[in-house]
């Protein structure tokens, strides 16, 4: 009888065994095509995810209203790259996430405790040229254009801090999203430590043109961040070479 029960798992065994010893294979196959294509300069794709600092060095951050602007913040950023790869030369598409380190009291009522927050989204496409390449060390060049998001949000007390008591329908924030367009160019270093992996790091300059009169809120409160604004992305990467 027990024999009997067991069955059904050997079988599993049976047929498990042999499918993840053809799955190792055909991965240590496409592990080792991606790395060919790399060192012939073949087409293949690389995805990139990086993690670092985004700046606004002279931006006129206001908050709170148009007389009472701060110079400049930095955010946290994050981000992920696909790539098209031929050659020297490097065609893809990326989206980076950005939010703010500060936040600050905004206007209203004391009692209410406003608080103000921003983040950043932006997608844009990318072409990279690699014009230095050693045996381990890639160094390359390259130019961004594509759209931003900033995203201005402001909250109570009530929403961060809701009472058991209290049920709460629909958002927890006020918000005003400013789109624009961004166009820049960056630099970066890659490092293959290991087959098909590589770290590095980049620096991306770009200039966002955001409408010229910041938006206003149903509630009063405008958009921080308006005209042309200068941004600057330093950033760690760590990518994946896959073959096509």
């Amino acid at each position: 009888m027990i024999a009997l029960r067991a069955l059904p798992f050997a079988l599993c065994a049976l047929v498990a065994l042999p499918a993840a010893a053809l799955a190792q294979t055909q991965e240590s196959n496409a592990a080792r095509n991606a790395s060919e294509a790399h060192e012939r300069d073949r087409p293949h794709t690389m995805v990139s995810l990086s993690a670092g600092l985004l700046s606004l060095p002279a931006a006129n951050v206001c908050p709170r209203s148009r007389t009472s602007c701060e110079k400049g913040e930095t955010s946290l950023s994050l981000g992920l790259y696909n790539q098209y790869r031929f050659g020297r030369f490097a065609l893809g598409a990326s989206v980076t996430w950005g939010t703010s380190l500060l936040s600050g009291t905004a206007p209203g009522a004391p009692e209410l405790e406003r608080v103000h927050t921003r983040n950043y989204f932006l997608v844009e496409g990318q072409g990279r040229y690699y014009a230095i390449r050693t045996n381990r060390w890639e160094w390359w060049g390259g130019i961004t254009v594509g759209g931003v998001v900033v995203r201005d949000a402001w909250n109570v007390d009530a929403d961060r801090n809701p009472y058991s008591d209290v049920a709460f329908v629909g958002p927890r924030a006020a918000t005003l999203s400013t789109e624009g367009l961004a166009a820049g160019v960056g630099l970066g270093g890659e490092w293959t430590f290991a087959p098909n992996w590589s770290v590095g790091t980049t620096l991306r300059y770009a200039s966002w043109f955001l409408p010229s009169e910041p938006k206003q809120s149903p509630t009063g409160d405008s958009a921080s961040l308006s005209g042309r604004v200068d941004m600057l992305d330093f950033g760690l990467v760590i990518a994946y070479r896959i073959a096509l």
